[in-house]
């Protein structure tokens, strides 16, 4: 009954919140942008000297965000803006008093970080909710928020740097109102400052889209007829051990604009082959290691199928409705995405080729904005295969009231054919006060009954409740050598689903910040623990037995630009349980984990990154080193035009002497179309056999758009 109760507790609580009236953050737009019509559009040149430019004031007036919250910005930034039938016009003057400092690097769309930059944020259907950005740096290379198309350049001038930007309107999601009022922001960083600065002042512990201006004077706009193709053709011969594969391969993505707010996307056939080799990972629990999607299509919009859950839960990754690396070779998939009058939909099918035949995934999540910052969503994911389906609905929320505060929480249920469905659920509340200085505290509860089958998501582990805590305090300062240092305090009481308690664990957690760009973490914790071991049947059950559980935690990273642009170091000890070859016994050890990364430039255009883990494991009773392993990576990139670039990339481990490595020559074609070389090689270990191989693919992408 305990759980029972526990739930309800959770319901009474959101009852009592919504039924109470509770602040909620509501603030006038600060400034707005009133955006002309030009019947003489620039050229996109980043030059500024176009007749539109001459005959449009520009504003300025940046305030920083960071370091010193709500001062003016140390240098100068104007903005000019204007549109036509097809695009919407910007351009910017970044002074600069020390124009020879500014950094930019020459690298592929949306690989840049920490650049000298200016971006635009439109909120679009000015709800505050949603946004999307466009970045471009000094070299005139682009970042944005979503795969589109646009237009920049930018040039490095004696006063410091300019840049335009021309964005069509087939390449943004807006209502069909003939008098269009968006959100809209404006942010530039200098590296060599560190600085951060908005048009409009952005308080740190408000929401950003909540501070932005309005930009007013949009009329008559429509996306048109949105319709993109994006054919492929390919050849790939490939060799594997003793066997061949030579194909020519064939495929097509289409995206459509149903309406200016709501898209289809299709893919048949797609072809992964420029997609990076997975990193290798050591299995040394029981539990499934999650990987990053890197797939264009499953990728973008991923937003519209995430848990409000996936914020603040320990792990962002620890539960997932919906996990796409499930959907592993899809011949023909669909979704749809998009938002209207406060509703966010998100649509997914995909016929899945599998080793035994196929199987059909659908996914349906609908979200519904609420008071000024908060939403509730529902949620259905399920798959059916040969002869088994599973079916999964949730429900979910985040609300937010006075600015600083977040209750977020889920109630999921999971039903597979293979179960009796009884104690399928999984139950997720947190309340968080996280300001960015000043206390800070969090109390969460999480259950996972024993029967959850999670088949079309990621689940870490089952029959497992938990009851945690933080307490933290954090300060900000404006000058100095340290700008951030925080302390806080956590703890976790964790249970089996039956209420049986199976681990204690106490952490204490110090961190700064500097003005350098240097951060550094030390974190020391201790408790006790019970461990999942796998039975004779395969099935994950407490072992029974506590084992002390203590060790401590150092991180250090820079990211400083110029050669060596940044470096990160990790190290990391603790006392825990080790698991035997096969999850099926637990015995009393110590862990090591080493972990280094950086990264070399040496020209703007020539990045060389090197990162290695090694991984120990002794047993406390003979010392006796069970386990030692070492992971690997290092990767070149000659950016050599804008067009033109050459990445090389291996990852390995040593115990098994395995490795992938990668070769990619691209060249792009224009807007969204490539050609591209690519050559991969691998020797992997399945079972006791050692396979040995590589394949060479030549393909060509282009985008047509209507």
């Amino acid at each position: 009954m305990k759980p029972i109760i526990k739930f309800s507790w959770t319901a009474a609580l959101i009852m009592f919140i919504l039924h109470s009236g509770f602040h909620l953050f509501s603030q006038e737009r600060t400034k707005v942008l009133f955006i002309q019509r030009t019947d003489t559009p620039p050229k996109i040149d980043g030059q500024l000297d176009d007749q539109c430019w001459k005959e449009i004031q520009p504003v300025s007036g940046f305030i920083q965000y960071n370091p010193v919250n709500g001062a003016p910005a140390s240098e100068e930034t104007f903005v000019w803006a204007a549109y036509d039938d097809k695009y919407l016009y910007f351009a910017f003057l970044m002074k600069d008093s020390q124009p020879e400092k500014i950094w930019a690097e020459l690298t592929p769309r949306n690989r840049f970080q920490n650049n000298d930059s200016i971006t635009v944020i439109l909120d679009t259907y000015n709800d505050r909710r949603t946004s999307v950005s466009f970045t471009v740096n000094p070299k005139g290379v682009q970042k944005n928020s979503v795969e589109t198309i646009w237009k920049s350049a930018a040039r490095i001038r004696q006063d410091g740097w300019a840049a335009e930007i021309a964005i069509p309107f087939k390449s943004l999601r807006f209502s069909s109102s003939p008098e269009q009022v968006w959100g809209i922001n404006f942010v530039r960083y200098l590296h060599r400052l560190n600085e951060t600065d908005y048009w409009t002042e952005v308080k740190r512990d408000l929401p950003r889209l909540q501070q932005m201006a309005e930009l007013r004077g949009l009329s008559g706009i429509k996306p048109g007829q949105n319709l993109e193709f994006y054919p492929y053709a390919g050849v790939r011969s490939s060799r594997w051990e003793e066997e061949k594969d030579d194909k020519l391969a064939v495929g097509i993505d289409v995206k459509y604009g149903i309406k200016p707010n709501l898209y289809l996307d299709i893919t048949a056939s797609p072809d992964f082959s420029q997609v990076e080799s997975d990193p290798f990972i050591y299995q040394l629990s029981p539990y499934e290691n999650y990987l990053r999607e890197n797939r264009p299509f499953f990728s973008e919009g991923s937003d519209y199928f995430r848990l409000k859950t996936e914020q603040g839960f320990g792990s962002p990754a620890s539960v997932r409705l919906f996990y796409s690396r499930r959907i592993k070779d899809p011949r023909l998939a669909a979704k749809i995405t998009g938002k209207t009058d406060g509703f966010s939909f998100g649509l997914l099918g995909a016929l899945n080729k599998t080793d035994y035949g196929s199987s059909q995934f659908g996914v349906f999540r609908i979200t519904k904005d609420v008071f000024s910052n908060s939403q509730v969503g529902i949620y259905y994911t399920g798959v059916r295969e040969e002869t088994s389906t599973n079916q999964n609905v949730a429900f979910d929320y985040s609300f937010n009231f006075k600015n600083i505060y977040y209750l977020r929480g889920a109630s999921i249920f999971c039903f597979d054919s293979s179960t009796d469905n009884s104690r399928n659920g999984i139950h997720m509340i947190q309340m968080n006060r996280w300001p960015d200085a000043g206390l800070q505290m969090s109390f969460g509860f999480q259950r996972i009954e024993d029967n959850v089958r999670l088949r079309t998501g990621y689940l870490n582990r089952i029959d497992f409740q938990a009851i945690n805590g933080a307490l933290g305090y954090a300060w900000r300062f404006n000058q100095g050598t340290v700008q951030r240092f925080r302390l806080n305090l956590s703890g976790s009481i964790n249970e089996n689903s039956y209420g049986l308690k199976v681990s204690e664990r106490l952490d204490f957690s110090l961190n700064w910040d500097f003005f350098n760009r240097i951060d550094f973490n030390l974190q020391a914790f201790g408790g006790k623990s019970q461990y999942q071991v796998r039975n004779e049947y395969g099935k994950l059950i407490w072992n029974g037995e506590f084992l002390n559980n203590y060790g401590g935690r150092l991180d250090f990273s820079w990211d400083r630009g110029g050669f060596l642009k940044n470096l990160n170091l990790e190290l990391a000890w603790q006392k825990r349980g080790i698991y035997n070859e096969n999850f099926t016994a637990i015995l009393p050890g110590n862990q090591l984990d080493l972990e280094a990364s950086f990264s070399l430039k040496p020209r703007s255009n020539v990045e060389i990154s090197l990162g290695a883990d090694y991984i120990q494991q002794n047993l406390t009773e003979t010392g006796e080193k069970i386990f030692d392993g070492l992971t690997y990576n290092a990767s070149l990139h000659y950016q050599i035009t804008h067009q033109l670039f050459i990445s090389t990339r291996i990852i390995g481990e040593t115990r098994e002497s395995q490795y992938n490595f990668d070769l990619l020559l691209g060249y792009y074609l224009g807007a969204g179309s490539i050609a591209q070389l690519s050559f991969k090689t691998s020797r992997h270990r399945e079972f006791i056999e050692v396979e040995k191989g590589h394949s060479t693919t030549f393909k060509v992408s282009y985008l047509l758009r209507i």
